[in-house]
């Protein structure tokens, strides 16, 4: 029975890469009948049902539509099978590579729009697929060149990040964490990140009690803490310049008991470490430092002793 079960899983995943869920799953049900207890016969049914709506709806859709819609609902399948009890990988994996691969094609047909903005966007949804798929090289090629339409985009650099270290690339894939995480936390996608540098970061400051808005503004916090993001580099003078800028409006934030403090209490405790950086790269005299280490142990005392060490 069990050999029967396992070769209909094959023939199923073979009609799975065929786009035919709905002959996949009829076909999972009807080897139930003779194996009702089978796991992977269910769990491999429910995901034909996950899917079937989508990939049969896609035809009506435009290209980049359909690229779309495939990654966004592979966020919720990602939800949907963390809560699966032991789900078979060959199935998920099946799925993954149907799912990427087409969402692949269909964004490859944008390549050649002229919107820079949307030639970014293409570019970096390629590079995710490629990332799905497992061709990290590939990707990065993608992530670099939307990086290059434009500039500074949070979202492009964390996913150049991720696929630096899951290239086995530690140094630079800590730089650009460091530097997404300081554009803007609240634009990086975890549930779309895979490098264990940020995975083990993650669940280090969830174990905390952070999640949601709260999570994306103290990792970079605890990253400088926990010496995670400890490869930095030289701020430009209109950087640094900015940066000062950026330190005062904030701080003028906090003294708004309407504003939310609980987020821009961690985003302005991380633009006091990156000035303090910036400090000791360039050389500047010790005043300055002193001054933000005062700004940050009246912020928040704990932190202040984690990060000088003084505990």
């Amino acid at each position: 029975m069990e050999t029967r079960s396992a070769s209909t899983l094959m023939s199923a995943y073979a009609l799975i890469g065929e786009g035919n869920l709905r002959e996949a799953k009829a076909m999972l049900e009807d080897a139930l009948t003779n194996d009702l207890d089978n796991h992977d016969l269910v769990f491999a049914a429910s995901c034909c049902s996950f899917w079937n709506d989508t990939i049969e709806r896609l035809p009506s859709m435009d290209s980049f539509e359909q690229g779309e819609s495939l990654v966004n609902l592979w966020r919720m399948f990602k939800k949907r099978v963390e809560k699966e009890d032991s789900p078979l990988e060959q199935t998920i994996y099946t799925f993954r590579k149907k799912v990427f691969s087409t969402a692949l094609e269909q964004y490859g047909k944008n390549l050649d729009k002229a919107d820079n903005m949307f030639h970014a966007e293409t570019c970096r949804k390629i590079g995710f697929c490629y990332k799905q798929l497992g061709d990290f090289e590939t990707a990065l090629g993608y992530l670099q060149e939307a990086n290059s339409a434009v500039e500074g985009r949070a979202d492009i650099i964390a996913e150049m990040a991720d696929c630096y270290d899951l290239c086995g690339e530690d140094k630079p894939s800590k730089v650009l964490f460091r530097e997404a995480f300081f554009l803007d936390p609240q634009k990086v996608e975890l549930s779309y990140l895979e490098s264990p540098i940020i995975g083990k970061l993650t669940a280090l400051v969830t174990e905390k009690g952070l999640s949601g808005s709260e999570l994306l503004e103290w990792i970079p916090v605890y990253g400088t803490i926990f010496g995670v993001f400890n490869v930095k580099r030289k701020l430009k003078p209109q950087e640094i310049g900015r940066l000062k800028q950026d330190i005062y409006a904030k701080e003028n934030e906090m003294k708004d008991p309407n504003n939310n403090l609980a987020l821009i209490k961690p985003r302005l405790l991380n633009m006091y470490f990156w000035l303090i950086d910036y400090c000791e790269l360039a050389q500047e005299n010790n005043a300055k430092i002193q001054e933000a280490l005062l700004k940050i142990k009246i912020l928040d005392k704990n932190i202040y002793m984690l990060y000088t060490g003084n505990i």
